[in-house]
């Protein structure tokens, strides 16, 4: 589902459903497909956004499927595991600033230095 919101094959909230959706099962013995969406958010488990993300997914694997959305927090969505990213790149952004020796020498050589949390960013 990433690769079509990437694409631009779904726009607006029926990219954002995409985005947060965590696939829970996908019911292949069903006629369609099934498959079985957590959504935590409200107004994005609405049946007009799911029509056209099953359109979008539907055109994408070239078969017919059916979207099935159910309230819950995702175990797992594209916006967890961006999240997961961004979280890990900043621990390993601050981590390499507190640990380079020029930066720990003026630290100790200014006793009143210190990283401000926050005014660190990945690249």
């Amino acid at each position: 589902m990433l690769a079509l919101s990437e694409r631009g094959a779904v726009t607006a909230l029926a990219r954002e459903l995409a985005w947060q959706a965590g696939l829970a099962a996908i019911d292949e013995g069903a006629e369609p497909p099934r498959w079985r969406l957590v959504v935590e958010r409200e107004s994005l488990r609405s049946q007009g956004l799911v029509d056209k993300l099953t359109a979008a997914l539907a055109a994408e694997i070239g078969a017919a499927l059916v979207l099935e959305v159910e309230p819950g927090i995702p175990d797992d969505s594209p916006a967890r595991r961006d999240a997961a990213e961004r979280s890990r790149l900043q621990v390993a952004a601050e981590a390499a600033i507190r640990d380079d020796p020029l930066v720990q020498a003026l630290m100790s050589q200014f006793k009143s230095a210190r990283i401000v949390p926050g005014s660190i960013k990945p690249l």
